[in-house]
């Protein structure tokens, strides 16, 4: 197999002044991409701004024979989105590549600790600045009918305790990769977008103590989780819509699929029923995958047509 090369294309990495950015990023210039390594600089709570991460990371790429220039733009708001963009664009004439990695987790504890500001931070930096970016790059991307964009999601989603904003800013990365991932393909467009959720020593394994962070950092080092992204950026990635976890040297598909369950024809069942029935609905054998919501309402007995709904939510 041929070397996966990024020749003449240009890279925007969100949160790479560090840990699993920086990874993304070196990688992605070691095999010729033009990079942006955006860092606003903050901790991991999303306090302060210190442009020297981005530069730093920026400057240890160049030192190693790749090109790549820092950016300190805010990913939480539509102006820093839009300016992060436009520095690439200015930079280079567009971008090619997207991956929206910056995150930061304010809120760790109790559901009744949880303050309003956090919930927001959370939500503001994981799921609404992936939303910014993908909305300013969207359009190039459609236009030239080329684009990738790598979302970053979290195991988290699979749940986290009661610390919920970090994991619900997460699904929501999950939940707009399907989405816009759907509109491409009903488009026929060559705008392919995936996600991750890696499993790597990073500035959150911090938080639980130098042991566990030690050994986090030995087993799951962030370089391993790199080449899944890579692979998910490039021309010839194999796929659209898709989530998978990454760390150690590996990687696995993670999927939402549809029981068999039971589907009633009697539209005034019964609480009884249904739950008479709820073994055979938790049966996984046999489950389906699908593509959006209207192919898992098509596989309801009915007269509604669902392809009418598809081309109406086009």
């Amino acid at each position: 197999m041929s070397e996966m090369r990024f020749d003449d294309k240009v890279a925007i990495v969100t949160g790479a002044g560090g840990g699993l950015g920086k990874a993304y990023a070196k990688l992605l210039a070691a095999r010729g991409a033009k990079v942006l390594v955006n860092d606003l600089g903050g901790n991991f709570q999303g306090e302060g701004k210190d442009s020297g991460y981005a530069e730093s990371a920026a400057r240890e790429i160049r030192d190693a024979g790749g090109m790549a220039e820092a950016n300190g733009d805010t990913v939480a708001t539509p102006a820093g989105a839009a300016a992060i963009v436009g520095d690439a664009v200015k930079r280079w004439g567009r971008v090619d590549i997207l991956v929206n990695n910056a995150g930061i987790v304010s809120a760790s504890g109790t559901l009744a600790t949880v303050t309003d500001e956090q919930w927001d931070n959370d939500m503001a930096v994981s799921a609404s600045g992936t939303f910014y970016l993908c909305r300013a790059v969207w359009d190039g991307m459609l236009e030239r009918n080329f684009g990738r964009i790598v979302n970053i999601s979290s195991g988290s989603w699979f749940g986290m305790g009661s610390a919920v904003p970090y994991p619900a800013a997460k699904g929501a990365v999950w939940a707009m990769t399907r989405g816009l991932a759907s509109a491409t393909r009903a488009q026929g467009k060559d705008v392919k977008i995936n996600a991750i959720m890696p499993i790597a020593g990073s500035r959150m394994t911090q938080l639980m103590g130098p042991e566990i962070h030690g050994l986090m950092e030995r087993d799951f080092p962030a370089r391993a989780v790199a080449p899944v992204v890579a692979m998910l950026a490039h021309d010839s990635t194999p796929c659209n819509g898709e989530m998978f976890t990454a760390g150690g040297g590996g990687y696995t598909r993670v999927f939402a699929g549809v029981t068999q369950g039971y589907r009633a024809t009697d539209k005034d069942w019964t609480p009884e029923t249904a739950l008479a029935q709820f073994d055979q609905v938790m049966d996984t054998t046999g489950f389906h995958i699908p593509e959006g919501s209207m192919d898992e309402a098509a596989l309801y007995t009915s007269d509604v047509p669902w392809e009418a709904f598809k081309a109406f939510i086009k």
